[in-house]
C-alpha cells in the first residue's frame, strides 16, 4: 500500500513507517487483551468451541446447551473412570464401539459431508478421554483465561496457572454432578501405572501411611510366587530411614475393609434418622466455633487490604511532595505489596474452608444416596471404593500381649471415620426393649 520497491531503492521513512505499523499493530493487540479480559471477567466464556456434550444455544450464542447424544458419551466415561478403568482402556472401548470422537462428531453435524478418511474414524485415544475428565466446565463451571499467546508476534499457546484462571460457578447446565467429577479428580492426581506382573490395585491412591502421610507402594512380586500382594510407605520403599515399613497384605486389607463398608451399608439401612443426627451433632460446637472465627479473619483481612490500598496512595503523594525519599518509598511500598499478596492468598483459603464447612449437610446427604445403590456388597470394586472411601491410613503394626495388632482408619467421602458404639445386634435389641416400654406405657 505505500508502493515500496526495493528494486528502485528504499526511501529514508522506511524505518520510521515500519515503527508506526509495528506501534499500530501492538496498540491493536492490547486493545483486543483489553476487551477479551473484561468479556473473561464478567463470567461469558471466551471459548471459541464449546466442550463435547455441550451446543450453542441459537438464540443466544453466549449460552451452552446440553447436547444430548455426546453427553451420555461423557457421563459414561465418567462412569468407567470412576469403576477403575484407565484412560486408554475407555478409548478402546469407545473405538470398539465405534463412538465418533469429539472432533469426528462435529464434522458431521457442521458439514455437509464428513471429510475424514474411513481408517482414521473412531480413532478415540487416551489424551482425548484425559482432557474431557479434566474439563471442570461439566459440573456447570465457567473457567475463563486457561491459556493466552506470547505476543501479537508470538502466537505460540502458553497456558496459565491455575491461580490466574476466572472460575464463574453455575454458569449453565451440568453434565456431571461435582461429587462424580471430584472424585475423578482425585484418581487423576493418584494415578499409578500397573506393576511389572501387570496387576493393578483396586485401592490406588486411597492409602496413605500415618507417620509420614506419603501414599503407600503397591508390591505385585513376580518372581518370588510366596510372597503375597502388599503394600509398603513409598518413603520406606526409597530410603529406610525416612519411615518404617507400614506392611500390609492386599488380602488382608480388602477382607477389613469389606467388613467396615457392610456395616456401614447395614447401618444406613436400619438406622438412618440415627446417623445422620450422629453426624450432625459431630463436632457441631468446633465447628461453629472455627466458622465464626474464620469469617472474623476474612473480614479483618478484607479490611486491611482497603487500608493498604489508602496507605499506598498517602505515601504516593508524600513521595511526589517531597515528605519522603524515594528509597523509603520503594521500601514501604515493596512491603504493602507483599502483605497484600499474602492477605489474598489467605482470603481464598478461608473462603475455602467456610465454604466446605458449611457444604457438610449437602455431603452427608450425597454420602447417604451412594450407600442405598448397594443393597449387599459381598466383593470390593474400584467403583465401590472411589465412590465411598475418600481415603485409608495405615499404621505401623505394633505387638501387643504377643499378638501382632495394626490399626486402620477408613475416612468415608463427605463424613470421615463412621464409629460404631455398640455392635449392630446390640442397638436393634435396644431400640426393640425402648419400643417394648412405650407400647406397655
Amino acid at each position: 500500500m505505500d508502493n515500496i520497491d526495493s528494486s528502485k531503492g528504499l526511501n529514508d521513512f522506511l524505518p520510521i513507517q515500519d515503527w508506526f505499523n509495528e506501534m499500530h499493530a501492538k496498540n491493536t493487540s492490547q486493545k483486543v487483551r483489553a476487551v477479551l479480559k473484561n468479556k473473561g471477567e464478567s463470567g461469558i466464556s471466551l471459548a471459541n468451541n464449546v466442550p463435547y456434550g455441550y451446543k450453542k444455544d441459537e438464540n443466544d450464542k453466549t449460552k451452552w446447551l446440553v447436547d444430548e447424544t455426546p453427553a451420555e458419551i461423557v457421563k459414561e466415561i465418567f462412569s468407567l473412570f470412576v469403576q477403575g478403568h484407565g484412560t486408554c482402556e475407555i478409548a478402546r472401548i469407545l473405538r470398539e464401539r465405534k463412538i465418533l470422537t469429539p472432533s469426528e462428531y462435529n464434522a458431521s453435524i457442521y458439514t455437509s459431508s464428513n471429510t475424514n478418511h474411513q481408517e482414521y474414524q473412531y480413532k478415540w485415544c487416551g489424551t482425548t478421554v484425559a482432557c474431557i475428565l479434566d474439563r471442570q466446565e461439566y459440573i456447570g463451571d465457567t473457567v475463563n483465561f486457561k491459556c493466552t499467546t506470547r505476543s501479537y508476534k508470538d502466537k505460540t499457546r502458553v497456558k496459565l496457572p491455575k491461580e490466574d484462571r476466572k472460575v464463574f460457578k453455575n454458569t449453565h447446565e451440568p453434565i456431571i454432578d461435582e461429587y462424580t467429577w471430584n472424585i475423578a479428580k482425585q484418581l487423576r492426581n493418584n494415578r499409578k501405572k500397573p506393576t511389572r506382573s501387570g496387576k493393578k490395585s483396586i485401592f490406588s491412591g486411597l492409602l496413605f501411611c500415618n507417620d509420614c502421610g506419603m501414599k503407600m507402594y503397591f508390591q505385585s512380586p513376580v518372581k518370588d510366587l510366596k510372597n503375597k500382594d502388599h503394600y509398603r510407605c513409598s518413603s520406606y520403599k526409597h530410603d529406610t530411614s525416612l519411615c518404617t515399613s507400614h506392611y500390609i497384605s492386599d488380602e488382608v486389607l480388602q477382607v477389613i475393609v469389606l467388613e467396615n463398608i457392610q456395616k456401614v451399608v447395614s447401618y444406613m439401612k436400619n438406622f438412618e434418622d440415627l446417623f445422620i443426627k450422629e453426624q450432625l451433632a459431630k463436632s457441631t460446637q468446633d465447628e461453629l466455633k472455627q466458622i465464626s472465627k474464620n469469617k472474623k479473619e476474612l473480614e479483618q483481612a478484607k479490611k486491611r487490604i482497603i487500608e493498604i490500598d489508602n496507605l499506598f496512595m498517602h505515601i504516593y503523594e508524600d513521595n511526589v511532595s517531597g515528605k519522603i525519599t524515594d528509597d523509603r518509598f520503594r521500601n514501604l511500598s515493596f512491603n504493602y505489596d507483599k502483605e497484600q499478596q499474602e492477605l489474598k492468598i489467605k482470603i481464598e483459603q478461608l473462603s475455602k474452608d467456610i465454604e466446605n464447612t458449611e457444604k457438610k449437610d449437602t455431603n452427608i446427604t450425597q454420602f447417604i444416596s451412594n450407600v442405598k445403590k448397594y443393597t449387599e456388597i459381598t466383593k470390593l470394586s474400584p467403583e465401590i471404593l472411589n465412590e465411598l472411601i475418600e481415603k485409608i491410613i495405615i499404621h505401623q503394626s505394633e505387638r501387643v500381649n504377643g499378638k501382632k495388632v495394626q490399626e486402620i482408619d477408613i475416612y468415608y467421602r463427605g463424613v470421615g471415620i463412621i464409629s460404631f458404639p455398640v455392635s449392630l445386634e446390640d442397638m436393634t435389641l435396644i431400640i426393640d426393649k425402648m419400643l417394648n416400654k412405650r407400647i406397655s406405657a
